[in-house]
């Protein structure tokens, strides 16, 4: 009997999600490998001669997480092989289970080869998958299993804003279009104001009482699974669209006075990112026992903004 149910192979880029996984895996019951559980057998082995035989002898199944950076690390390549490698002594059983981050091709893993779009799946979708391909029926949802959905669904939304919300924190934004006169750069700043309105006002209402209910159920009753991850997408959006709201000021480029009123503008989305995070950071320990408060209050200081507005209009 194998050692472990299912081995677990990534790039070290994408740990935040495997380790999601990994944590409804152990939830489930499942007996799994993945190196940050097991850094007490690890220590001191030659990993190199270990963990070839995690990955093409003591593991049932295994799951690769094919990404860009999948293909091109040492250490994925090794385990790669060593999995790949296990099809010359069971050719006729699945032992690797291809998740895809993207379409990149994997050496050795034929086109034809069935896997899940990881696009499509979140973390605990995934560990739902893996059970029953290890013939574990999950079971009943756990308590408060509705907020752990909503964090997993957020969080993968909020993974693929990584190079926006890097760029955000830096200030960059490419060059999006150039005012040349007052009246342009006046105008086209006044709709984008009350654009901001409109994205702090679709986050608050996404969470408002109404849609808390179509989403997890009146109390006492099970939600639903598939509105509760259509609620965390569009929330995970209005998270983006802030980030391009700031993006498209700072790319705008306008007459010199304007300047300080833009830039000014643009770091307004920086209060509500800020208290979207501590917001999410707050639930997602609450989730973690099975409860949860889907409450977020978004107020800003605009007194910076209105300070350089009032400028702009005097001289």
């Amino acid at each position: 009997m194998p050692k472990y149910d299912v081995c677990l192979s990534f790039a070290g880029e994408n740990r935040d999600y495997v380790e999601e996984v990994a944590r409804h895996l152990r939830d489930m019951g499942l007996r799994y490998f993945y190196d940050n559980d097991m850094q007490h057998e690890l220590w001191g082995e030659e990993l190199t001669e270990y963990l070839d035989v995690v990955y093409r002898v003591d593991s049932r199944f295994c799951v690769m997480f094919v990404s860009e950076d999948y293909v091109r690390k040492i250490w994925t390549i090794h385990e790669r092989r060593s999995a790949l490698s296990r099809g010359l002594t069971d050719p006729h059983s699945p032992y690797i289970l291809p998740a895809r981050f993207d379409d990149t091709e994997v050496p050795g893993i034929r086109p034809s080869l069935g896997f899940l779009d990881l696009r499509r799946f979140t973390p605990f979708q995934l560990a739902e998958m893996i059970a029953k391909k290890v013939g574990i029926e999950p079971g009943p949802a756990p308590q408060g299993w509705e907020y752990r959905t909503f964090v997993d669904a957020v969080g993968q939304g909020m993974r693929a804003l990584g190079d926006k919300k890097l760029s955000h924190e830096m200030g960059f934004a490419e060059t999006a279009r150039t005012f040349s006169t007052d009246t342009e750069s006046l105008d086209y700043y006044t709709a984008r104001s009350r654009k901001f309105d409109d994205i702090v006002n679709s986050v608050t209402d996404l969470l408002s009482p109404q849609k808390q209910q179509w989403a997890f159920g009146p109390s006492g009753q099970a939600g639903n699974a598939e509105k509760i991850r259509l609620l965390a997408t569009r929330f995970a959006k209005s998270y983006e669209d802030l980030l391009d709201w700031a993006a498209d000021l700072r790319g705008t480029v306008t007459p010199a006075r304007h300047r300080p009123l833009y830039e000014a503008t643009a770091r307004l989305a920086d209060q509500p990112l800020k208290q979207i995070d501590e917001f999410l950071e707050h639930f997602a320990a609450a989730a973690e026992r099975g409860a949860g408060e889907l409450v977020l209050v978004i107020d800003y200081d605009s007194s910076e903004v209105e300070a350089e507005l009032k400028k702009v209009q005097t001289t």
